[in-house]
C-alpha cells in the first residue's frame, strides 16, 4: 500500500513538472556577453576600443553554437528567453530524476 502510494506521489511530481514546463513559454540555452568591444587602429598606430553590441551564444544544435548579436533595445527581452532557459533545465533535471525514482521502485514480494 505504501510503495503504491510513493508512486503515485512521484507520478503526481512528474506531472507537476510538466505542467510549469509547457508555462515556461519559449525559452534559449547559452550566454549573453555584454562587454564585447571592438579594437581599430588609427594612424598614428595607437588602438583604441569601442564598445558593440552585446553577442548572444545560443545552442543551435548537438554540439553546435550560434553566434547573434543583439541590439540594446532587445537585451532586457533576450535576459527573460534565457532566465526561462536555465528555469527549463533545473526542471527538465528534476523530471530526470523522478522518472529514475519511478523506474527503479521495486516491490516487495509477498
Amino acid at each position: 500500500m505504501g510503495a503504491d502510494r510513493k508512486a503515485e506521489d512521484i507520478e503526481r511530481g512528474m506531472d507537476r513538472v510538466v505542467r510549469e514546463i509547457r508555462a515556461l513559454g519559449p525559452c534559449l540555452e547559452g550566454s549573453l556577453k555584454e562587454n564585447a568591444k571592438a579594437r581599430y587602429v588609427k594612424r598614428d598606430g595607437t588602438v583604441s576600443e569601442y564598445p558593440t553590441a552585446p553577442i548572444l551564444q545560443y545552442r543551435a544544435g548537438p554540439k553546435t553554437r550560434g553566434y547573434r548579436r543583439i541590439p540594446l533595445d532587445r537585451v532586457a527581452e533576450v535576459r527573460g528567453l534565457l532566465e526561462n532557459g536555465r528555469r527549463y533545465r533545473e526542471l527538465a533535471s528534476r523530471y530526470e530524476r523522478l522518472s529514475a525514482g519511478l523506474a527503479l521502485r521495486f516491490k516487495k514480494k509477498a
